[in-house]
């Protein structure tokens, strides 16, 4: 039993470091010119998360970081 909650627990915190990777590779992609921050030009492309632009920026210096774009896709979209 001890070693199925072992091997459960290790499942659980890689999961997570994949789904950390991913929503950097995600981030990387869309980056375009890879200043390490998303602007309205980078995610016209993507309309679906430019409808979500203004409630991403939480510091409003109109531009995207990668904890502000982590941040709302783990609170709205997971």
């Amino acid at each position: 039993m001890k070693s199925v909650t072992l091997i459960c627990s290790v499942l659980l915190i890689s999961s997570f470091g994949v789904a950390a990777l991913d929503v950097k590779q995600r981030f990387n992609h869309l980056d375009y010119n890879k200043d390490g921050y998303l602007t309205q030009d980078e995610l016209e492309p993507q309309p679906q998360l430019l409808s979500n632009y203004q409630r991403w920026d939480k510091d409003q210096d109109n531009r995207i970081s990668l904890v502000e774009f982590k941040d709302f896709l783990t609170n709205n979209l997971y």
